[in-house]
C-alpha cells in the first residue's frame, strides 16, 4: 500500500481552488490580542460529553447546498458536515487518511486506482454507501450539462470508475493517462445517495463516452433531463434531497434566518473517525456586522468570524466581561482586485500594472487591517517558500510610475475635465468604472481608500454593493467591470487550471475576468501533465512570473483570521486549513450546557 503526504496550502473566496501552502505547525491564537504560539493545544476530548447546540454567524445565506454545484465559501463549509470523502485529511501533517474508504491500490503505470469502501459507511437514512453511489457521484461530476465547471475540469483526466469483480464495495478509477493529481482528485469528492437522486438509475444507461463530447452528449436528452434535476434548487434546499454520509443531518433552511444541522444519531463512524458531540450546529444568518456582535455579547451567537478589526481590537478589546475567547489563525487566503478584461479598459497589461501601483497596501494593512495582513504578489500561498516564486519584486504605491504608465498607454485628460481619456474603437471613452462588492463594510472602506487614489491620477471609480447571491450571480456571468474578492484552498497541491485556464472563462467557470493567455495555458497544461516534481516547480514559478507581468489581479495581501466564541465551549482547536474551526470537535461540561439538559444525546 502506498502512503501519500501533502504539503501544506493555499487559497479560495467564494468558489473553490487549489493551491499549497506552508506545511506543519499549525498556529494557535492566546485570548488577547497580540500574543500567538506556534502549535495548537493537545486535544481535549477525555472526558467529552455529548449534547448542546452551537450557533454560528454567517455574513449571509449560502448559494446551494448540492456539493456538486456549490461554489461559495458557507456552502462548503456547511456540506463538509453533511458529505464525506472517500479519504480525509489529517488536519495537522495533512496526511491523506481512511474515511469512507482505505487508501488505494495504485498500479503500476498510475492509471488505475482501487478504493475498498469501509462496510460500515452508511447514509444518514440507513442505507449503506457503496461503489454504486461513488460511480454516480462521477457520472454526475462528468455529465457537461451539470452547473459544475468549477468542479468538472479537475476530472477531466479520469475517464471511468466501476465495480471492481461485483463486489459493491470495491471501485475502480481508470485514468486517460498518469497524472500526479490523481489521487487528491479521487479521494476529495463529496459521496451523494444514488437511491436518492437517481431511484429509477437513469445514469446507468450514461456511457463515460458522452461525456467526452458535448455534441455527443447532446444526442441523449436524458443527461440534460437529469442536469436540470441536479441543478434546480429543490435538490439544493430540500431535506429529502440533502442526504450524506456524514456527522450531521440537513434539518432545515429558512431564507434569510439560516441553515440547521442535527446530529446524525447512527453516524457510522460513532464518534471515532468524525466525533460530533453538539446536538445542533447552526449557521445563523445575520448580515449587519453590529447586529451580529450584538448577538456575540448577548450569547445568542456562540462563534463568529469578525469582519471589521477594529471591531475585534477596540470594541472587544476586553473580551472576556463577555464571557467570550479570541482566535486568530492564519488561514491560507488571498484577497485582490480583478480586472474583467472583457472591458476594453483593462485589457492592457501596462494599464492593469498603474493600476497596480495605485494600491498603497501598506497603509491600508496598517491602518484598515490593524496589522492583519501581509503584502503578496502571487496566486501561490507566501508561506509556500518551496513553490512560491520569491524573485517577484513587491509591487510599490507610486502615484508617478502610475501616471507615466497611463500615459504611456495612450491615457490622457484631453478635454480637461480632470478625466483620464482615450481613443478605443474609434470613440472617446473616459477612464470610469464600477467596483463591484458584496455587503461587507471592510471591503467598502478598502474600496473607498483605493477609490480616492485613483482620483487623483484622474481615474473615475465608484463602488456598488450587492447582497451576496446577485454578486456571485453577477460575477460568475461576467457582469461586471472590476471588483474586490479572495480565494481560499484546501490543503491540497496547487494547480491553477480553475481559475487560471482559458477554458475556464467560459459559462460561470471561475476565470471570471476572462483572462486568456496562450503562454499561461500551455504552461498550467504542462505542469498538470508533468511527472517529475522538480520541473513542476520550475512551471509554477515561471508561470506565476507570467502572471505578475500580466498583472489580470492586482494580489493585495493574505490576511489573517479572527474568531471570537464562547467560553464553555471545550477543544476549540484552530487549524492552518479554511474553515480553520472544526465545530463538531467541540464539546461543553455537563453542567455548562445551554441548550439540551440530556448529557448523552
Amino acid at each position: 500500500m502506498i502512503k501519500f503526504k501533502l504539503t501544506a496550502l493555499l487559497a479560495v473566496l467564494v468558489i473553490s481552488i487549489i493551491m499549497t501552502g506552508c506545511g506543519g505547525k499549525t498556529t494557535q491564537q492566546k485570548t488577547d490580542n497580540k500574543q500567538s504560539s506556534d502549535e495548537i493545544p493537545a486535544v481535549d476530548t477525555a472526558t467529552a460529553v455529548n449534547g448542546d447546540w452551537l450557533i454560528i454567524r454567517e455574513m449571509s445565506d449560502p448559494e446551494k447546498l448540492n456539493p456538486i454545484v456549490s461554489n461559495d465559501a458557507s456552502a462548503t463549509e456547511i456540506c463538509s458536515y453533511i458529505y464525506e470523502q472517500l479519504l480525509g485529511q489529517d488536519k495537522i501533517t495533512y496526511e491523506l487518511i481512511p474515511s469512507l474508504s482505505t487508501l488505494p491500490e495504485v498500479s503500476p503505470d498510475n492509471l488505475t486506482y482501487i478504493f475498498t469502501i469501509n462496510k460500515n459507511a452508511k447514509f444518514s437514512d440507513g442505507k449503506p454507501l457503496t461503489a454504486a453511489d461513488v460511480v454516480f457521484t462521477l457520472k454526475t461530476i462528468k455529465n457537461p450539462f451539470v452547473d459544475d465547471a468549477a468542479l468538472r475540469n479537475y476530472f477531466d483526466m479520469v475517464e471511468k470508475a466501476e465495480m471492481v469483480d461485483n463486489d459493491p464495495y470495491k471501485v475502480k478509477f481508470t485514468l486517460t493517462k498518469p497524472n500526479w493529481r490523481g489521487l487528491y482528485t479521487l479521494a476529495g469528492f463529496q459521496v451523494l445517495p444514488k437511491h436518492i437522486l437517481d431511484p429509477g438509475n437513469v445514469t446507468d444507461r450514461f456511457n463515460w463516452d458522452e461525456f467526452k463530447d458535448m455534441k455527443v452528449a447532446q444526442k441523449n436528452p436524458d443527461m440534460q433531463k437529469f442536469a436540470d434535476f441536479m441543478n434546480s434548487q429543490e435538490v439544493s434546499r430540500e431535506a429529502k434531497y440533502l442526504v450524506g454520509s456524514g456527522p450531521y443531518i440537513f434539518e432545515k433552511w429558512d431564507t434569510g434566518a439560516g441553515v440547521t444541522l442535527v446530529k446524525n444519531p447512527n453516524y457510522w463512524g460513532g464518534g471515532v473517525v468524525t466525533p460530533n458531540y453538539p446536538t445542533k450546529i447552526i449557521f445563523k444568518t445575520i448580515q449587519d456586522n453590529s447586529a451580529a456582535l450584538v448577538s456575540a455579547k448577548n450569547k445568542e451567537v456562540d462563534a463568529m468570524y469578525v469582519i471589521k478589526p477594529s471591531d475585534f481590537y477596540k470594541d472587544l478589546e476586553n473580551a472576556d466581561q463577555f464571557s467570550l475567547l479570541k482566535a486568530r489563525p492564519y488561514e491560507p487566503a488571498y484577497t485582490y482586485l480583478a480586472w474583467n478584461q472583457l472591458n476594453p479598459l483593462f485589457q492592457d497589461k501596462t494599464v492593469r500594472l498603474a493600476l497596480a501601483h495605485l494600491v498603497d497596501r501598506k497603509t491600508i494593512i496598517d491602518k484598515v487591517m490593524f496589522g492583519d495582513g501581509t503584502p503578496i504578489q502571487s496566486h501561490i500561498f507566501y508561506k509556500n517558500t518551496k513553490l512560491l516564486n520569491a524573485d517577484l519584486p513587491e509591487i510599490q504605491y507610486d502615484p508617478e510610475k502610475a501616471k507615466k504608465l497611463l500615459e504611456q498607454a495612450g491615457w490622457k485628460d484631453s478635454d480637461g475635465d480632470g478625466v483620464l481619456d482615450k481613443v478605443i474603437n474609434g470613440k472617446k471613452t473616459d477612464f470610469k468604472f464600477t467596483f463591484l462588492s458584496n455587503t461587507n463594510p471592510v471591503r467598502k472602506q478598502i474600496l473607498l481608500v483605493i477609490v480616492d487614489a485613483l482620483k487623483k491620477v484622474g481615474i473615475q471609480a465608484e463602488v456598488q454593493e450587492l447582497e451576496w447571491s446577485v454578486y456571485l450571480d453577477k460575477t460568475k456571468k461576467h457582469e461586471f467591470e472590476a471588483t474586490y474578492s479572495a480565494w481560499t484552498s484546501p490543503t491540497t497541491p496547487p494547480d491553477p487550471f480553475q481559475i487560471w485556464h482559458s477554458s475556464q472563462s467560459e459559462g460561470e467557470g471561475s476565470n471570471y475576468i476572462s483572462f486568456k493567455n496562450k503562454t499561461s495555458d500551455s504552461l498550467i497544461e504542462a505542469y498538470r501533465n508533468e511527472m517529475d516534481e522538480s520541473k513542476r516547480i520550475a512551471m509554477i514559478k515561471q508561470w506565476q512570473k507570467l502572471i505578475y507581468d500580466e498583472q489580470p489581479y492586482t494580489f493585495l495581501w493574505s490576511p489573517r483570521a479572527r474568531y471570537i466564541y464562547d467560553k464553555r465551549f471545550k477543544n476549540a482547536r484552530w487549524y492552518n486549513i479554511q474553515p480553520s474551526p472544526t465545530y463538531n470537535e467541540w464539546w461543553v461540561p455537563a453542567g455548562s450546557q445551554k441548550y439540551t439538559q440530556n448529557k448523552n444525546n
